[in-house]
């Protein structure tokens, strides 16, 4: 069985026109590691509803270890609907969550809520693993958001990876401001989530902007 290393960048910023972050990341910080790696993108929403609570409640989920991707998902929103029933402020708020673990042979389960996105770089092409949960013709409403409801249709995929594909994870304020093209340039090219943010803030985007890359060597 092969052994893969992968090697992650992280970023995550409020852009120059929202007055606060609303996105969690989960890991914090970049690093590097030859044994299972777990990522996760979260978008709050609800503005003075404490959007940002409802993402750092949800992504401190990933701390814990669950057997089932799903489960993280599961707890998350239970987290925050008990958040919201002990705090009258906090009714209203709700955030995406799109989380992955990669175990060391490169299964990739991947466990989905929202509009944020994850893709792979594969073959040099870029792969959309997860699906848009948008109203149509309201991209800003969502049909499901953790803490919006008790039960949540969670989406789930998983992908074998190879050495030299590339896990993006990012919310939809980078995907609004520049698109797959770009997105599968930057990331051919080596790009790190430090840089890649840089360049997105150049547009002077309306939404805070988060992103992980995870490379498999």
């Amino acid at each position: 069985m092969k052994k893969y290393k992968f090697i992650w960048t992280v970023k995550s910023e409020c852009g120059p026109v929202r007055k606060k972050n609303e996105d969690s990341i989960f890991p914090l910080e970049s690093g590097s590691s030859r044994t299972s790696v777990k990522a996760g993108v979260f978008d709050g929403m609800g503005g003075h509803k404490k959007g940002e609570v409802a993402s750092d409640l949800a992504s401190k989920t990933m701390y814990k270890d669950f057997d089932s991707i799903t489960d993280y998902v599961k707890t998350a929103n239970r987290d925050i609907l008990e958040y919201q029933s002990s705090n009258d402020d906090a009714k209203g708020m709700g955030t995406t969550m799109t989380v992955v673990e990669i175990s060391q042979d490169g299964t990739l389960s991947l466990a989905h809520v929202g509009d944020s996105r994850c893709y792979v770089l594969s073959s040099r092409n870029l792969i959309q693993l997860t699906e848009d949960e948008n109203v149509p013709g309201y991209q800003n409403v969502l049909t499901q958001a953790l803490g919006s409801k008790e039960k949540l249709t969670i989406q789930n995929k998983d992908f074998q990876l190879s050495s030299g594909d590339v896990v993006f994870l990012c919310t939809d304020g980078i995907y609004n401001e520049v698109g797959d093209e770009y997105l599968k340039n930057k990331l051919l090219d080596g790009i790190n989530a430090e840089s890649l943010v840089g360049e997105v803030l150049l547009q002077n985007p309306k939404d805070n902007i988060s992103a992980i890359i995870i490379n498999v060597i």
